[in-house]
């Protein structure tokens, strides 16, 4: 399966049925649905994990994800999204599976679980920033010692 985006909808199949009764109900009058703000905040995030990991790549398209990660991305856009709207309240799995969700990106951040769908359209490394600023690519070896300090 090749990246996507997370969709209200992925994040909706989260849900039981009075849960999306009280998400209906939560919303006033002309009130704008927060799920797609939401959706791009929690995208932003799960990519910058996978590129905690110097090795992984990210689509160039900000708003895909790994098949893989849709489900754990769904998890954490609907705790976000139950902290906008408190009359939904989450079940203790949801809570659960967000806070899975979270250690499973810390993992991913650190190496320990590989992306398994490479990228269609991968980001070069100039489209992305290391996280202070600087990238050491190349650097030449110097050979200091007693003997050559001493010359000077």
């Amino acid at each position: 399966m090749p990246w996507s985006p997370l969709t209200s909808a992925d994040v909706l199949a989260c849900l039981v049925s009075t849960q999306i009764q009280a998400l209906r109900g939560s919303l006033a009058p002309g009130q704008a649905d927060p799920l797609p703000v939401l959706i791009a905040d929690v995208t932003a995030r799960v990519r910058a994990e996978i590129r905690g990991n110097l090795r992984n790549r990210v689509e160039r398209n900000p708003a895909l994800l790994p098949p893989e990660l849709k489900l754990t991305a769904a998890h954490l856009a609907l705790e976000s999204l139950q902290a906008r709207l408190p009359n939904l309240a989450l079940t203790a799995d949801q809570v659960r599976l967000a806070n899975e969700a979270r250690q499973f990106l810390a993992r991913i951040a650190r190496g320990e679980v590989p992306i398994a769908t490479p990228p269609d359209e991968p980001e070069s490394h100039l489209e992305t920033s290391s996280p202070f600023g600087v990238e050491v690519v190349h650097h030449r070896r110097r050979n200091v010692s007693g003997e050559n300090l001493s010359s000077f």
